[in-house]
């Protein structure tokens, strides 16, 4: 497909190829085999749902979740080539990052049957600052990460905010029709764009119960650590102003299976709250080292054996160790 944008891309080894998977602006998943010429396979997204923004891999290989700029997530069966499941998110927004994991949230590792209770997981990051991990059996979330306003308040209708996945029936052609309609024909960058910070990269592990962890980066520059039970152990590593408190997190357990995870986060004291001798001194101070923070949005994560990488569009890339 000459001259069509190249969107989202992945890759996996399978024991006889590999493969590397595409989505372009015409909302197909393309497959390439590294070591032929040939294409092996096609993924034709529905019509309407908007254009391609993230995709995941499953732990197995044999699927693979795409995310559009509608807010609509399909699940695809790799070895058959077709669509499972399509659902579009509560937040009816762009879904930014997507990521998948084979091991059940922590919360329910109390029950015996969760042990071997092994089903296909989503971690969706869409809507202001938010991040939410869904059972892709029945689309609904087992634990949300959120930052807020440090005034606001969530725990009187934190059951009614928690995100979830309203399952969509496979389009007739004349409702494909009216999809179309509606906004494929949309340039990209009248889609995109959004009027509040998002969460553009996720990276994390689910192990032992005090070892399972979330790390996520944000439109607003900052990079939150979060712990998937203790709000104790969660953190801001990058993007706090000089002056800025941290962050508060607390914990609220809407029920067996469901759990929300809160930053609260405090904005900047205004300039004119600094004491006037404090600010001469930073002014007459020199030159400094470099601030040990991202200063724009974080555009990029990856886990290392050595640390953590990210990548901003301060046209930086730091590690963290």
């Amino acid at each position: 497909e000459q001259g069509i944008e190249v969107l989202v891309v992945n890759h996996f080894n399978s024991p006889s190829a590999s493969v590397m998977l595409f989505g372009t602006q015409k909302g197909n998943i393309h497959s390439w085999d590294l070591r032929s010429p040939d294409e092996p396979f096609v993924l034709k997204s529905l019509q309407g749902t908007g254009y391609l923004t993230s995709m995941a891999l499953g732990n197995d290989r044999n699927w693979v979740v795409s995310g559009t700029s509608k807010g609509y997530l399909t699940l695809w069966d790799l070895r058959f080539r077709r669509p499972v499941k399509v659902w579009q998110h509560s937040r009816e927004s762009a879904i930014n990052r997507l990521a998948t994991s084979f091991v059940t949230p922590p919360q329910t590792w109390g029950s015996k049957s969760a042990v071997f209770d092994g089903r296909p997981f989503a971690f969706v990051a869409s809507g202001p600052n938010e991040c939410g991990m869904f059972d892709l059996m029945d689309g609904s979330c087992r634990e949300c990460f959120r930052t807020v306003d440090y005034d606001n308040s969530y725990r009187n209708n934190a059951r009614d905010e928690i995100p979830r996945l309203r399952e969509v029936a496979f389009a007739s052609p004349s409702q494909r029709r009216g999809l179309l309609a509606s906004g494929l024909g949309k340039t990209l960058a009248s889609v995109l764009p959004s009027s509040f910070h998002s969460l553009n990269a996720i990276v994390g592990s689910i192990g032992a119960m005090d070892s399972s962890f979330l790390i996520t980066g944000g439109s607003d520059g900052k990079v939150r650590h979060w712990d998937f039970a203790n709000p104790s152990k969660c953190y801001v590593s990058s993007g706090l102003d000089v002056m800025q408190p941290n962050p508060s997190f607390e914990r609220v357990d809407l029920n067996k299976t469901c759990r929300l995870m809160i930053c609260r986060q405090a904005p900047s004291p205004p300039a004119n709250e600094f004491e006037s001798e404090r600010r001469h001194r930073k002014l007459m101070q020199g030159a400094t080292t470099e601030t040990n923070r991202h200063t724009d949005s974080i555009q990029d994560l990856k886990l290392a054996n050595f640390g953590l990488i990210s990548c901003s569009r301060d046209c930086t890339v730091k590690v963290w160790k």
